[in-house]
């Protein structure tokens, strides 16, 4: 029997236009798409969404319409409902798709902690599998809203799967790295899955009251016997602090933000760069009095495009500062040693890491280094060799000597030991190497050197006079200072020049526009250490 309205010439052409138009789709299955849609969208949700807004958030929908262009968002895997028929969830608790991020290709996936506390299914894995197959083959970056409390038990067990990309959730994240830019924003409750999701990402921003764990409180009580709340288990404020997070911000809009912001260092180039009022007063930043502290942020802004500097991880290891910016438009990465913190610059194991890692990213995606050097250089002393230096020095020197990506460095100040080799300051790769007026080098610090040439003599004249031996100390290391100044040492060739402070943006901008943003490479260089 025909529906109502059905035309028997059309037969099986019934789910058809035809060319005519005289046979035209079934109204009834027409709607029930639309009406199923329908039902997943924010607006036949009024309750859900009012729950939402009382937190200050915003739902898994509004979150991808803030990243993308307006109107861009093409959804995948609308129609999916939860496995287990007693619940249900629009699209299985997982918004995903495609879009644009400033005329660029991204694509994106939210969590919706609505349906189901944010959880994972077999069905939504599948989806999320999915895109990360057509991210992977489009080669177009990812961006993944990961709060969810993980594994959906009594969901996953002998319910189907979906369509699905070539790899699992987290082998196809590992695929990723170091192919394409991943970005997770974490501004609620992150556990187990979800928080692999963030973990595998090149970068994550979280919000203050997130929180963030390999185990939510269920899984913490039943494997330990301990009954913790989210906050206690992982806090944004410890992750901040230990180095688990890349940014922690106050609220969700700045979180989205941030994340728009880090992506547009990757998607592009700008033709040209203003730069910022601190570039007038540059050779005011750096005191003459060399044992006086600076603070390297102000000679970053000073070289930098204006409003341009996005910092990264700037609590942890914060002796050694990690940035993207812009420089003349094109995007580069900043890694600068931080005279102001109470280790003087000096590199420690958290800080080799920081490096390490930094330099893997800018190198993976084709964005030009500069690295600013002012640091005594590596930690010593039992405390440094119990948190594994011996070990952890090796990292920075190992990826600078295996990027490609253009690295510009410039001595402002010291650089003694190793410490100049972890900057990619001594024999790693580099387009140019410059100093400061300012610059002075030596094999370790130049007091500890003069005391270690003249030590017999120094013992000798201070068994009778100590302030003496002090006075030949003092006058033996000004004279290893001045053969190691940056004049003498430009003299020597040891530098390609010595410039004054001001010269600085316009030489490395100069430097940029000869050395074009390379292709990306059609093999995958090397991931990115999720460290």
């Amino acid at each position: 029997m025909l529906s109502k309205g059905m035309d028997a010439r059309c037969g099986y052409r019934m789910r058809r236009v035809s060319a005519e138009g005289t046979c035209p789709m079934d109204e009834d299955i027409i709607n029930e798409v639309l009406e199923s849609r329908a039902k997943a969208m924010d607006a036949a949700r009024p309750e859900a969404v009012a729950r939402v807004h009382a937190r200050d958030k915003f739902t898994a929908r509004e979150r991808i319409a803030m990243v993308l262009d307006e109107g861009s968002f093409v959804e995948y895997g609308v129609l999916a409902v939860p496995a287990n028929k007693s619940m249900s969830g629009p699209a299985d608790g997982l918004v995903q798709g495609f879009g644009t991020v400033a005329g660029h290709p991204v694509g994106i996936a939210s969590y919706d902690y609505t349906v189901q506390g944010g959880t994972q299914t077999a069905l939504n894995h599948g989806k999320f599998d999915r895109l990360l197959e057509l991210v992977h083959d489009r080669r177009w970056p990812l961006v993944t809203f990961a709060d969810g409390g993980g594994a959906r038990a009594h969901d996953l067990a002998g319910s189907q799967r979906g369509l699905t990309g070539r790899w699992g959730t987290f082998d196809g994240m590992a695929v990723l790295s170091g192919w394409v830019p991943t970005v997770s924003v974490v501004s609620g409750r992150s556990f187990a899955g979800n928080a692999s999701i963030a973990g595998l990402s090149d970068f994550i921003v979280a919000t203050r009251d997130s929180a963030i764990g390999m185990g939510g409180p269920p899984l913490v009580e039943g494997a330990m016997g301990l009954k913790l709340t989210p906050d206690e288990i992982g806090p944004a404020e410890m992750h901040d602090r230990v180095g688990g997070i890349d940014l922690m911000v106050e609220s969700e809009a700045e979180a989205i933000d941030a994340a728009g912001r880090y992506l547009r260092y990757f998607l592009y180039d700008l033709p040209e760069g203003e730069s910022d009022p601190w570039a007038e007063r540059i050779r005011g930043i750096v005191p003459s009095n060399r044992r006086r502290a600076y603070d390297m942020r102000r000679v970053i802004r000073a070289i930098m495009d204006r409003d341009s500097v996005f910092e990264l991880r700037p609590t942890w290891a914060p002796q050694l500062i990690t940035a993207l910016a812009r420089l003349g438009g094109r995007s580069v990465g900043i890694i600068a040693n931080q005279p102001l913190s109470v280790i003087a610059g000096a590199i420690d194991s958290n800080a080799s890491d920081k490096i390490a890692r930094f330099v893997q990213l800018c190198d993976a995606h084709e964005i030009a280094m500069v690295s600013l050097v002012d640091n005594p250089g590596y930690m010593v002393g039992r405390p440094a060799e119990e948190a594994g230096i011996a070990r952890h020095h090796a990292r920075p020197i190992i990826a600078h000597q295996n990027r490609t990506v253009p690295l510009y460095t410039i001595q402002l100040r010291k650089a003694y030991g190793l410490g100049p080799a972890a900057m990619g300051n001594s024999y790693a790769p580099r387009d140019i190497r410059l100093a400061w007026p300012t610059a002075e080098s030596g094999g370790m610090g130049l007091e500890g050197a003069s005391l270690l040439v003249n030590r017999d003599r120094i013992r000798e004249v201070e068994r009778d006079d100590p302030a003496e031996a002090k006075r030949l100390r003092d006058e033996w290391a000004n004279e290893m200072r001045e053969r190691n100044s940056a004049i003498n040492a430009g003299r020597r060739y040891e530098f390609d020049d010595v410039i004054a402070p001001e010269e600085t943006r316009d030489v490395l901008i100069a430097m940029l526009r000869m050395t074009p943003r390379a292709p990306l490479s059609p093999i995958k260089k090397h991931p990115v250490d999720a460290w």
